[in-house]
């Protein structure tokens, strides 16, 4: 779906806007990804981005929604949640021996979640995230599997739908999604 030379434009990008936030930590953070093929790997196995290339693609794709949506909110909050919120997608997805992509279970990850788990490899990187960006990241789904979270995880997830970050990211991250899914049919006109 897109080209090498287009997957090293959305890196570049990619890299150029993390760093641009001068956050602390944001250079473990990039190691971590350059180290995990974060750069070259599908946001998916089977949905939305699921061309190589793709998880980038669908980042900044959320990010330029975001901007478009929440001109009010601070840069560098719209940088790192919309840029790092499918970070927990790194060793989740990898290629195997054959040199495909594969998705692990949820049951095979060291830290489980989605999220969750994102803001607890951001946080064991050293990136300094603010509690508004925490909670943005942690929730981008929405209340998707509430059901299995234990009451104080209810009560956090319907605190942070109060707040505008959280709701643009959530936002700004269906609408780019569902605007790559190969399995949604649209009318083009």
């Amino acid at each position: 779906m897109i080209t090498p030379e287009n997957i090293k434009e959305n890196r570049e990008r990619f890299l150029q806007l993390l760093r641009d936030t001068k956050r602390e930590g944001i250079e473990n953070v990039i190691k971590f990804l350059e180290e995990n093929d974060f750069f070259e790997m599908p946001s998916s196995i089977n949905r939305h981005h699921n061309w190589e290339g793709g998880l980038t693609q669908h980042c900044l794709g959320v990010l330029d929604r975001l901007n478009e949506t929440g001109p009010e909110l601070e840069m560098d909050n719209r940088i790192i949640t919309s840029l790092l919120h499918d970070v927990c997608k790194t060793g989740k997805i990898y290629k195997d021996s054959d040199g495909q992509w594969k998705e692990k279970g949820e049951e095979e990850l060291e830290i489980p979640g989605h999220g969750e788990r994102s803001v607890k490899l951001l946080e064991n990187l050293g990136l300094q995230l603010t509690s508004p960006e925490k909670q943005a990241i942690k929730w981008h789904m929405g209340g998707w599997k509430i059901g299995e979270k234990a009451k104080e995880d209810i009560r956090d997830f319907y605190s942070t739908k109060r707040m505008d970050l959280w709701r643009l990211l959530h936002n700004a991250d269906r609408y780019d999604a569902s605007h790559n899914d190969p399995r949604i049919k649209r009318n083009e006109q």
